[in-house]
């Protein structure tokens, strides 16, 4: 009875022991892989292999009083944001919102930043109208800048592509110009906070 009682502490013992070398293994290998990192939104893997030198450059989320709306993440091409290089803008949803909410939302705030003329105005409405889907929790939406176009993935999906050069910066000003609605978000994506 002795014999066994030291048994099973022997045993006990063995696998307390790889228990820890799991989890210290573990803990190594995901400090030197950044795929461990605590990233707030990750890229989508097909927009990691169209657009290769995207890296992300800042992270932060919106709460509106006391509802947490979203997550976002904005990835760069080189080392800080530059609005005439590729970025994306990736955003998690953490409520639902229909496309005509997102619409007439980025709408309004589109005007108020860029004071387009009545022409530009319905052109980005026309264009809006079909750049997003029906958000709901969870739901991942990247807003992709490129010189030529904007494109919209959603959940990792192609959704809308826009090719009008005005719309890109236009539309993403909404979270990066210095007169933003959201600031602190600003600062947080910009990797300044």
């Amino acid at each position: 009875m002795w014999d066994s009682g030291l048994s099973l502490m022997r045993e006990m013992r063995k696998i307390s022991l790889r228990f820890v070398s799991v989890l210290f293994l573990w803990a190594v290998h995901a400090a030197y892989h950044p795929a461990f990192a605590d990233v707030l939104v990750p890229l989508p893997a097909t927009v990691q292999a169209q657009y290769r030198d995207l890296h992300l450059l800042g992270e932060g989320e919106l709460t509106w009083f006391l509802f947490h709306v979203y997550d976002a993440a904005l990835y760069v091409s080189g080392t800080q944001y530059n609005p005439k290089q590729p970025f994306a803008l990736a955003i998690r949803y953490q409520r639902s919102f229909s496309s005509a909410e997102l619409a007439k939302t980025s709408l309004r705030e589109m005007i108020r930043l860029a004071h387009p003329d009545a022409r530009e105005r319905e052109q980005w409405q026309m264009e809006l109208q079909r750049a997003f889907p029906n958000v709901h929790a969870g739901d991942v939406l990247v807003g992709v800048y490129t010189p030529q176009s904007t494109a919209f993935y959603f959940n990792g999906k192609l959704f809308s592509r826009i090719e009008n050069p005005s719309f890109g910066p236009a539309f993403f000003a909404i979270w990066l110009s210095p007169q933003t609605q959201v600031p602190g978000l600003r600062k947080k994506l910009l990797g300044e906070a």
